[in-house]
């Protein structure tokens, strides 16, 4: 039987030979041990590495001499079976060979090299391994300790790694105050995955460094709305003024939060120029996107902003009448009074009976107490808006309550949020998600990576 699967391992048929490898290596005799030698030197991989793993199930010390050699198969997988396979030898010959592989390219071997030395009981025996045997456990945070001597680390996991991995080791290098970082960090924000990007932009905010205004201005035009997100957050928390065109540009974004995020960034900026495109926000069609409108136009404190927010005020969202007056108290204390109130209020005044009725007792109110109507001109009875309990409403609400218990101080509140999410399957949701990908808990960050797996599926 043993010389039929010998040759069935040189079959031109990839499963042929795949089958026959799994056989030897199930449950493999000291008989089996020449056959495995020689599968160690097959040209496919897939049958090395079952090769490797059946000569980690035979207990013959000469086995130590193949596996040493596969550890510097050209096969990833390979190395990793053989790791697997010598992890419980007592040969004095294995730690060293382990030893350089927590410096590898492959994440999977590193992670591989640094469980089995540790389940020997090794220990680095030099400052500068001790970087590299934290992040090959994909402890990268804790890697943050040693300073500047952890970049080569962190780097390596940029370039070979799983994305959560990836953002774990963007977030670590943005702790790590050193010139190397900053270049490692606009790498990384050119990633195809948008959490690693998402995660770059932060710590490229972090930084402080004028130098990554040019390439955060860049990724407002990324084809990932989470991304552009994060690049015009950090842009405006930066108070980056060479941005505010593209920050215009994005009040008219596909993506609702990037329209409202553009909307708070020209607010922290205080671009006076930016009234003309605020004003027309809003009339967006998202009433949270109406609110940070609101809200920065109260910042800017341009009298210019009086006329649109009163007509603001019969918008049909009571949130987004309440901001509109308090951003008219923020700019002028006697806004009523002011001349550029007075057209603004007789144009409302002229719509009155097209308001919704929700609105109109606010608005009528409003023009009594401005002298702009008389008692006797007020509508009889005005309509009071019923409940609005659509299920639309309903989803809307819940995706805005879980948003927010995201970023609740209770890990097991935020874990359960992203869930929430992931089930909800709102698309308002995935800029969320995606940060929390970041988050400092393992049982959060894995709530938010299969929140996102679902929705992409």
């Amino acid at each position: 039987m043993l010389w039929l699967i010998q040759r069935q391992l040189h079959s031109k048929t990839a499963e042929v030979r795949h089958k026959a490898a799994a056989q030897l290596a199930e449950a493999p005799t000291a008989g089996a041990f020449g056959a495995l030698c020689s599968a160690l030197k097959n040209q496919d991989p897939e049958v090395r590495r079952l090769a490797a793993s059946g000569l980690g199930k035979i207990e013959d010390e000469r086995s130590v001499e193949p596996l040493l050699a596969a550890l510097r198969d050209n096969s990833p997988d390979v190395r990793k079976a053989a790791i697997s396979a010598l992890r419980r030898s007592t040969d004095e010959r294995v730690r060293p060979a382990l030893e350089p592989l927590i410096r590898h390219s492959d994440a999977g071997v590193r992670g591989h090299a640094a469980q089995a030395l540790e389940h020997m009981g090794w220990r680095p025996s030099s400052p500068e391994d001790e970087p590299w045997l934290l992040v090959a456990k994909g402890q990268c945070s804790k890697a943050t300790a040693y300073g500047a001597s952890a970049i080569p680390a962190l780097e390596a996991v940029l370039n070979s790694a799983p994305f959560g991995l990836r953002v774990a080791a963007v977030q670590a290098l943005g702790d790590i105050r050193d010139p190397r970082v900053t270049r490692l960090l606009l790498g990384a924000a050119k990633s195809e995955d948008p959490a690693v990007c998402v995660a770059a932009v932060d710590a490229l905010a972090h930084t402080g460094d004028s130098q990554v205004i040019a390439p955060l201005t860049g990724l407002l035009r990324s084809a990932h709305p989470q991304v552009r997100l994060a690049a015009l957050e950090a842009l405006g928390n930066l108070g980056a003024k060479v941005a505010t065109e593209p920050l215009r540009t994005l009040l008219r974004d596909a993506s609702w939060d990037v329209r409202r995020a553009a909307a708070e960034a020209l607010g922290r900026i205080r671009d006076p120029e930016s009234i003309p495109q605020l004003a027309e926000a809003l009339a967006d069609s998202d009433a949270d996107v109406r609110e940070a409108t609101a809200m920065a136009l109260g910042n800017l404190a341009d009298p210019r902003a009086i006329g649109p927010l009163v007509l603001t005020l019969k918008d049909p969202a009571s949130g987004v009448r309440r901001l509109a007056a308090a951003a008219l108290s923020r700019i002028d204390p006697v806004w009523s009074a002011s001349a550029e109130a007075f057209p603004a209020l007789e144009q409302l005044k002229s719509a009155l009976d097209d308001i919704e009725p929700g609105a109109r007792h606010f608005v009528e109110q409003l023009l009594v107490g401005t002298g702009s109507l008389k008692q006797d001109e007020r509508a009889r009875a005005p309509a009071a808006t019923p409940p609005d309990a659509s299920p639309e409403k309903r989803s809307k609400l819940a995706v805005s309550l879980f948003l927010a218990v995201l970023c609740d101080v209770d890990r097991d509140l935020r874990q359960a949020a992203a869930e929430a999410l992931g089930r909800l399957g709102d698309p308002r949701a995935e800029s969320a998600l995606v940060r929390a990908v970041g988050d400092a808990d393992p049982g959060v960050r894995a709530a938010a990576e299969r929140a996102l797996q679902a929705r992409r599926q």
